[in-house]
């Protein structure tokens, strides 16, 4: 492997991987989802997180590795799979822009889109330079 996408539920398993991708310095794109219900609606957020080796520190932070004991409503089995879709291509997306083949201005190395406000938020940009 010399990239890896990774959605896995937080826990030590997933830190056992990521540990693993990171000893052997494979880049990998990790993508979660936190959802809730509210007045019968889904809301909530998707995350992408990019960890590359020149640059961990950033993406560790942002990578849950604590289990969590609530249920989120992704857990419940309802039917998120547009929510699913649009997570794995804002990741494949960020993989195209690594690998040049969309234009990369920003570099960003996170991104969360809320749902409730249609918001998409980049953050850990390596560059500021101007679009």
């Amino acid at each position: 492997m010399n990239f890896v996408f990774l959605c896995a539920e937080a826990g030590k398993g997933k830190k056992l991987i990521v540990e693993k991708l990171e000893e052997f310095g494979i880049g990998f794109i990790d993508v979660g989802m936190g959802l809730f219900v509210k007045d019968e609606s889904v809301g909530g957020n998707l995350r992408v997180t990019t960890s590359l080796p020149e640059g961990r520190e950033t993406a560790r932070a942002r990578v849950p590795f604590a289990a969590t004991d609530h249920n989120d409503e992704d857990d419940k089995n309802i039917q998120i799979a547009d929510l699913n879709c649009l997570n794995a291509v804002l990741a494949v997306m960020r993989w195209k822009k690594l690998r040049g083949f969309y234009v990369d201005r920003k570099q960003e190395r996170f991104n969360a889109y809320t749902i409730a406000s249609n918001m998409l938020l980049n953050e850990d940009a390596v560059s500021d330079a101007p679009s």
